[in-house]
C-alpha cells in the first residue's frame, strides 16, 4: 500500500522585510504578481509596536499600480499583528499602503514591525 502525497501549495513569490518608525501614509516596496498560481496575496506582521501609545491594529490597503493613472485600492484589512489575506489577484504590480493606526490616520505614534512577510 503506497502513501498518497499531496504537495503543498506554494506562492509564486514573496519577500521578508521590516517596518521602522512609519507614520500612516507610507507605502511598502512593490512586487510583480504574474498570477501563475492560485495563491492568495498575504501580508504577515510579527512583532508590532508603536513608540507613543498602544498598538491594536494597522489599517492596510492593497493597491495595484497603474502607469499614468491613479493607483487602485483593491482590498483593505485591519492587521492585528497577524496575517492579512487579500485573495488571489490578477497579474500586476502591487504594494500595501499603511493607511491608519487603530483607526486614526493622523497620529504621531510611529509603527515598527520586526518582520513583514509578503507572499503572492
Amino acid at each position: 500500500m503506497g502513501v498518497l502525497g499531496i504537495a503543498p501549495a506554494f506562492a509564486e513569490g514573496g519577500f521578508t522585510s521590516s517596518i521602522g518608525a512609519w507614520l500612516p501614509g507610507k507605502d511598502s516596496s512593490t512586487w510583480n504578481d504574474r498570477n501563475n498560481d492560485n495563491a492568495s496575496t498575504t501580508v504577515k506582521f510579527a512583532g508590532c509596536s508603536v513608540d507613543n501609545g498602544r498598538f491594536t491594529y494597522a489599517g492596510l490597503q492593497l493597491k495595484k499600480a497603474r502607469p499614468a493613472l491613479p493607483d487602485t485600492v483593491v482590498n483593505r484589512d485591519n492587521n492585528y499583528c497577524d496575517t492579512s489575506s487579500f485573495g488571489d489577484k490578477a497579474a500586476g504590480t502591487y504594494y500595501f499602503h499603511y493607511s491608519n493606526l487603530n483607526g486614526q490616520d493622523r497620529v504621531s505614534a510611529k509603527l515598527s514591525v520586526n518582520s513583514v512577510t509578503v507572499r503572492y
